[in-house]
């Protein structure tokens, strides 16, 4: 981690502890909920000054059985550290909200090495092992909290083109949707990379939302995968995202809409000018989302059985996918006096546009499948262990490829 940015976080931290207490508030039970409960009362002592902060980690092991590249077994862990402070509690500051997310990275590649999945199969596997930043934003909200603005390192796919019963997979799919993961010269604002940027939210009621950003449209440094950049380069332009949805119950329950466009345009695949030069393209897309808690188990609403539906397009001018969909299930207590335990089965597909395969080199799959079946059983509050299985049909759309077969288990620990 860079020296400057290390005593960054620490000076932040301090100045947090140094800050006037506030009558206490009802916090988590960190003797309960984390390994290394209150540290001596520290924890206990931020909660009063308006700050908590969370440290997780999520360490998978996964195998390729079969298919794919080659057979063999990779260890992957993501490190969050999450600070979340009331700017109210802290400086006076009304009905504002700071956070600071930072994440660190190690272990091997699976996909990369082993599967060669396009759509990925681990949502933790990145690209290069490194600390940085990951949120770093301010929000302050209006009129009754009906509106609220933001403003700082921000990834989109923290709040856009979102469904919670997706949550628990390990597929990156279950994140932000593969037709938009795949866009942009360095990814678009999402994980392990986000950009500068703003949002807005307004919400008059508790069942409507509609929702906007604007982010650099070139996270980070392509040049530089270490650490965290925020530049504004010439020719990064922007990226635009708008949502708008319906939350009509209190549980598992959302359907929306949204649309996304770069500034910046970006080569055609195929078509060119009479100089041979690629013709220059917009990249933009839309999608729509839906999931609906079918069934509640009695006594408690948050138990039952949610299915979800989610679907996008994106220019295939200019893109791998120019389409893809997800579906699939998640049920929360299945097994009597389990109730915190999560079921889940995920089915995603990501088709392959058409110019794509005319411009491979080798006859191409049009489509690339992934089916991921998966039990998050909550051992202790503060232990959860994840086995999970996968099959990936044509990775990376390679006839070549045999199709995978994938296994392994996360363990996730809050300390």
């Amino acid at each position: 981690m860079p020296a400057r940015f290390r005593r960054t976080c620490y000076g932040l931290l301090l100045f947090f502890l140094l800050s006037p207490v506030s009558p206490a508030a009802e916090g988590p039970e960190w003797n309960a909920d984390t390994l290394t409960g209150d540290w001596g009362g520290v924890r206990t002592g931020l909660s009063g000054r308006g700050v908590t902060l969370e440290v997780v980690l999520k360490a998978d092991v996964l195998s390729n059985l079969s298919g794919g590249i080659k057979r063999g077994t990779k260890y992957m862990d993501n490190w969050d550290f999450k600070l979340n402070a009331d700017a109210d509690k802290l400086w006076g500051w009304n009905n504002t909200t700071a956070f600071l997310q930072l994440i660190s990275n190690h272990g091997g590649k699976l996909n990369g090495t082993h599967v060669g999945s396009f759509m990925g199969v681990d949502n933790i596997e990145v690209n290069t092992n490194t600390t940085k930043l990951f949120h770093a934003w301010l929000e302050r909200s209006f009129f009754d909290e009906k509106f609220s603005v933001l403003a700082g390192l921000y990834p989109v796919d923290s709040q856009f083109y979102v469904t919670d019963a997706t949550g628990i997979f390990l597929h990156p799919t279950g994140g932000m949707a593969a037709e938009v993961a795949q866009t942009g010269v360095n990814g678009p604002s999402i994980f392990p990379t986000s950009s500068f940027g703003f949002r807005a939210m307004w919400q008059p009621t508790p069942k409507f939302y509609l929702q906007a950003a604007l982010v650099d449209g070139v996270p980070g440094d392509p040049n530089n995968p270490y650490g965290t950049h925020i530049r504004f380069d010439r020719g990064d332009g922007t990226l635009a995202i708008v949502e708008t949805g319906l939350r009509p119950a209190e549980e598992i329950s959302k359907y929306a809409v949204g649309y996304w466009r770069y500034t910046p345009r970006f080569d055609d695949l195929v078509d060119t000018d009479a100089l041979g030069n690629p013709l220059r393209r917009v990249n933009r897309g839309a999608y729509f989302l839906a999931e609906q808690t079918v069934y509640r188990e009695k006594g408690d609403p948050s138990q039952g059985l949610a299915l979800f539906l989610r679907y996008g397009v994106a220019n295939g001018d200019v893109n791998t996918l120019d389409y893809s969909y997800s579906l699939g299930l998640r049920y929360k207590g299945l097994l009597p006096r389990l109730d915190e335990d999560e079921f889940g089965i995920l089915l995603t597909r990501g088709h392959a546009g058409a110019k794509f395969i005319q411009a491979a080199a080798t006859p191409l799959a049009a489509n690339e499948t992934a089916l991921e079946i998966t039990y998050r059983a909550k051992v202790t509050r503060w232990l959860a262990i994840q086995p999970t299985v996968q099959r990936i049909v044509n990775p990376g759309h390679d006839r070549a490829l045999g199709n995978a077969w994938i296994a392994g288990a996360r363990f996730e620990i809050a300390f």
